[in-house]
């Protein structure tokens, strides 16, 4: 029931809440974006979630051509950059829990490891086990084999515990410095 309909009926639920609760947050970090950097404020990127599907990912822009700047580096740090993925989230292309969506270069990639397609099973999402278990950039086939342990054992309680884990690790500003072999 709840990897039927319930799942999803909660993530719409959550990310209209959440893009009404953080309206005002997100109209300043807008207009922090834009006084610091100017135009574009939003970031965008081709994704593959669920079946294969392309679809847009949308982040606050943390970066120019120079490098991050100063207050995307915050932004990185605290995960705020990703407050307007709860758009695609609304929209069905993304849920609160599930592996993080892949760039379309990786698809290919997917193909070659053992049951790298029952990822494509599931919906993308903001928080998985993948980030809490990995190093910042992990490679690919060992993000699969966390998102294939979420995959076999998705329920409501591992959601929630990857929730409330993704929320300390948010608010110890603590996804940003991890680096290579480094866990959570």
């Amino acid at each position: 029931m709840y990897r039927r309909w319930m799942k999803r009926w909660l993530d719409a639920g959550l990310a209209a809440a959440g893009l009404i609760g953080f309206a005002l947050p997100m109209a300043w970090i807008a207009f922090r974006i834009r006084r610091e950097s100017g135009r574009p404020v939003l970031f965008h990127q081709a994704r593959v979630g669920r079946n294969g599907r392309r679809f847009i990912v949308h982040k606050f822009r943390s970066m120019t051509a120079d490098g991050t700047t100063t207050y995307g580096k915050k932004l990185r740090g605290s995960a705020m950059d990703e407050l307007p993925q709860l758009i695609n989230i609304l929209r069905g292309e993304m849920s609160f829990v599930g592996p993080r969506p892949l760039i379309p270069e990786e698809l290919e990639k997917l193909d070659r490891i053992p049951n790298g397609e029952r990822r494509l099973e599931l919906r993308p999402g903001l928080a998985g086990l993948a980030q809490l278990r990995c190093a910042k950039v992990p490679h690919l086939p060992e993000r699969l084999r966390w998102d294939l342990i979420y995959l076999e054992r998705l329920s409501l309680g591992l959601d929630l515990w990857i929730l409330l884990q993704s929320v300390g690790v948010t608010l110890r500003r603590a996804w940003e410095p991890a680096g290579p072999g480094k866990g959570r």
